[in-house]
């Protein structure tokens, strides 16, 4: 038996506010549904696991946390206008188009060992409905990532079962077992896990000039930055007690 933590992002696109709404209450789930005493329960593990979600935006996921990739990640997103992303993951979006133009045909092992759940909203009265999550489904079974459990897809123009926030909540309540089977897997070794990480960075710079620069470099500034604060402080309190004397 052993005890340990693993890190799992709930990351969402959302124009209107519903797949955010989804993605927090499923966020606030895993502390119950993923206990470690559900996981064991689901699983049959002796292991004592406790899972860490974190909740954010799809372009935040790349821009604030690096494309820190965990091992499981849950995406809920929809499309907007014409088939495109939505608030939050535009940039998320253009990596996915990166990705399914850059590697049409091959299967590139870039994000190879990473798992994803994905649950998708629209209104089928458009019809580029769904084009979004689709495409997002399609670039990451293209560079190596498994998708767990049924593909979600919550139509805006559903009525009965199919009702919207109907089905969401089926696809949330039928999804634990899912993730629950590859919590209980061999973790990745953290350099796998940077190899994910810088993989998908190197692309982001390419596609968007103005992504952030690499951490070494983002790391010099700011102790470039520092020191010179440092200079700047020292000379201003060299001048104001000379002043006074």
């Amino acid at each position: 038996m052993v005890s340990r933590k693993e890190d799992v992002y709930v990351l969402y696109g959302s124009q209107t506010g519903n797949s955010e709404q989804a993605a927090k209450e499923l966020c606030e789930q895993f502390y119950t549904k993923l206990s470690p005493a559900a996981i064991q329960k689901l699983t049959g593990t002796e292991d004592t696991i406790t899972v860490v979600p974190t909740h954010m935006q799809l372009d935040d996921f790349l821009e604030l946390d690096r494309c820190k990739w965990t091992r499981l990640v849950v995406i809920v997103t929809s499309s907007y206008g014409v088939g495109m992303a939505p608030l939050g993951c535009y940039r998320f979006r253009e990596l996915c188009d990166a990705w399914l133009q850059l590697y049409k045909g091959t299967k590139p092992a870039i994000l190879d060992g990473m798992y994803f759940a994905m649950c998708g909203l629209g209104d089928s009265k458009y019809t580029t409905y769904f084009e979004n999550p689709t495409k997002i489904n399609e670039s990451l079974h293209l560079v190596g990532a498994q998708r767990v459990g049924p593909l979600g897809k919550a139509d805006a123009s559903g009525t009965g079962t199919e009702f919207q926030q109907t089905v969401i909540a089926r696809w949330m309540e039928g999804i634990w077992p899912h993730l629950a089977n590859v919590v209980v897997k061999e973790p990745l070794s953290a350099q796998r896990l940077e190899t994910m990480q810088n993989s998908t960075e190197e692309l982001c710079r390419k596609i968007n000039p103005d992504f952030l620069p690499k951490r070494k470099e983002m790391a010099l500034r700011v102790d470039l930055i520092v020191a010179v604060s440092v200079v700047l402080l020292a000379t201003a309190l060299v001048f104001i007690f000379g002043a006074t004397k």
